[in-house]
């Protein structure tokens, strides 16, 4: 196994070496173009190096010079022996000189090799050499003819390297000469991130009182497509950070992937605020202990870092994904705002409204459109909230109204927690929390008579919540097979039995009081007015509300309009009638309309009334 692992930069090596045989012009094309890489010793082991000293080694160079265009500064990075030169080229290392790009690459083909068999190498960052290789301007025409004026007419004793992170980097003109080899710098593969981690895992292997070689499987895990430097990094932030259980590095990893060093899923205030999170979330979201449990169970299980353990190792899929379906206005939102206040310490939400999204081009809204369309610059809504905010809950509302090309670009995002964006940038969802929303089931459309229709419920306050929810889970099951013809973005949601399904606001009378108290905390924060609202009104205001033909349809949303006309409109025109009052304020219903009475006249009529 260690021969494998140590074969795939060898072969990097072995092209170097065949490639400078045949070309004095090489270029270097990958994202490993800045990174190290590991070789075998002879004598065993294994060692690492720099491109630079790769290069150096692989050609037999007696000097190798490095060249930044950006800084205009060439340097020489290795010399097996004193150079006796005289060329604009520095001859001592770590002796830096200002020159031009074309400068540069004069002097380089100059130089004279000291005997029969000395070879020189020149390694030039070339993705800074061209402001736009698609379309080279006038200055850059004498650069592209020095460089292939080196490639035609210098002897292989002088290798000139260009890297750059991809070949399109460099005109196609340039690519496409017989004097130009071009290598490809491989990804940094599983085995070889595995070998390099276990020669720096020790630290933190002896922290989690684990194997090295534990430590190192998880590293080459959870660094898919990382390069040995960020590799390498992250074990320095993990030892920095004083990581001592494996989860934490691994969640660790996690956060380094999307930009982050911080993983809110590890730590202390994860684990204080889920504890508390049934709590809390019963006190918020009324009426629905059913979803409270189902949501509290997922989050528990996504700070123990068990959410997607059925998958391979190092899956980026999202830390919990939740169906929420129900009436209207009982609670999906509110739980789906909930969730992100526990879990990240605010209101962090990503909202999208499905039925905006019934069109084919809403794949183009939410991701950006391809190169050469309108728009292309300006990238995706989801696609660039998420690189902005990793750390949200994304929330689909009524998801059953999306283009089905939308439901197939989230397939991925299920399953492995990823989307490339227009512009080929990918976007990580690993961090995220993500909730669809539907109310299917719940309502038919009924005909007028005259060419329209109307709304109306399909269950009332007397259906038990069982039949709701068997009857929900049917309906949303038939709807993605027989009619979207996706069954299988509901398998990748845990199928049917995994909705989680909202009761009806059976005790609005609890739901009326919540939203007294909220009117109450705003009048004390804006207007330091104590207001106390008589159970009487609540009351009417419940009462009136049921009668109303909407009710079941509307939901918590329903006591809105009783509940302005009955205390926010009446205590508003109170407020602004009388701008200087402070102090206890409180509410009473007098033959059917609201009294206000103010400071001791208010204590006092408390008072009788408790009497």
């Amino acid at each position: 196994m260690s021969n494998t692992m140590q074969r795939l930069d060898e072969e990097l090596g072995e092209n170097i070496t065949l490639a400078a045989q045949v070309a004095s012009c090489v270029v270097l094309a990958g994202r490993r173009q800045f990174d190290r890489f590991l070789l075998s010793n002879p004598g065993g082991g294994s060692r690492v190096l720099t491109l630079e000293r790769l290069c150096h080694e692989q050609t037999a160079a007696s000097a190798t010079w490095t060249y930044d265009p950006a800084r205009r500064s060439v340097a020489l990075a290795r010399a097996s022996a004193e150079l006796h030169q005289e060329s604009a080229l520095p001859t001592r290392a770590g002796r830096d000189q200002t020159l031009g790009a074309t400068e540069v690459l004069e002097s380089f083909a100059s130089l004279t090799a000291p005997d029969q068999g000395a070879r020189f190498a020149m390694l030039v960052d070339a993705g800074l050499l061209l402001e736009d290789a698609a379309t080279p301007r006038d200055g850059d025409f004498r650069l592209l003819q020095a460089i292939e004026r080196f490639a035609r007419l210098t002897d292989r004793q002088r290798t000139l390297f260009l890297r750059v992170d991809r070949p399109t980097a460099l005109p196609s003109a340039v690519l496409a000469s017989p004097q130009v080899r071009t290598v490809h710098i491989p990804a940094a593969s599983r085995d070889v991130r595995n070998l390099y981690a276990l020669k720096r895992s020790r630290p933190l292997a002896d922290r989690c009182a684990v194997s090295p070689e534990a430590v190192a499987r998880l590293l080459s895990d959870a660094t898919e497509d990382w390069t040995l430097d960020q590799l390498d990094a992250l074990v320095q932030t993990a030892e920095r950070q004083g990581c001592a259980r494996m989860h934490d590095i691994e969640e660790l990893a996690r956060a380094v992937r999307i930009g982050t060093t911080h993983s809110p899923w590890a730590g202390e205030r994860i684990h204080h605020a889920v504890a508390h999170a049934r709590e809390d979330l019963t006190q918020r979201v009324l009426g629905q202990p059913k979803a409270v449990e189902t949501v509290v169970s997922a989050l528990r299980k996504a700070v123990i870092g068990l959410s997607a353990a059925h998958q391979s190792e190092g899956s980026q899929a999202p830390r919990a994904v939740f169906f929420f379906a129900g009436p209207t206005g009982t609670g999906k939102t509110e739980l789906a705002k909930a969730i992100s206040e526990i879990v990240f310490g605010q209101e962090q939400l990503l909202r999208f409204d499905c039925g905006e999204l019934r069109q084919e081009h809403a794949v183009a809204r939410l991701i950006g459109a391809p190169p050469g369309y309108v728009g292309y610059d300006r990238g995706g809504e989801l696609t660039e909230g998420i690189r902005a905010k990793p750390n949200s809950v994304v929330l689909f509302d009524e998801i059953e109204k999306a283009h089905p090309r939308l439901l197939d670009t989230l397939l991925g995002v299920l399953d492995d927690g990823r989307l490339t964006s227009g512009q080929g940038e990918t976007s990580y969802f690993g961090q995220a929390v993500l909730i669809f929303t539907s109310n299917l089931g719940l309502y038919e459309e009924i005909g007028d008579g005259n060419g329209g229709s109307s709304r109306r419920a399909c269950f009332d306050y007397e259906t038990p919540f069982d039949t709701i929810e068997h009857g929900v889970r049917e309906a949303i099951q038939r709807t993605f097979i027989a009619e979207l013809g996706r069954p299988e973005l509901l398998g990748r949601l845990g199928g049917a039995e995994s909705i989680v399904v909202f009761d009806y606001l059976r005790d609005l009378e609890r739901v009326c009081r919540k939203f007294v108290a909220n009117i109450a905390k705003s009048c004390e924060r804006l207007r330091d007015v104590e207001l106390e609202v008589d159970a009487e009104l609540i009351t009417q205001v419940v009462r009136a509300t049921r009668s109303r033909p909407e009710a079941l349809i509307l939901g918590g949303r329903g006591l809105r309009p009783e509940l302005d006309r009955c205390l926010t409109n009446p205590l508003a025109d109170y407020l602004f009638e009388h701008p200087h009052t402070q102090g206890s304020v409180r509410v009473s219903l007098v033959a059917g309309k609201p009294v206000f009475s103010v400071g001791d006249a208010a204590s006092h009529q408390a008072k009788s009334k408790h009497d």
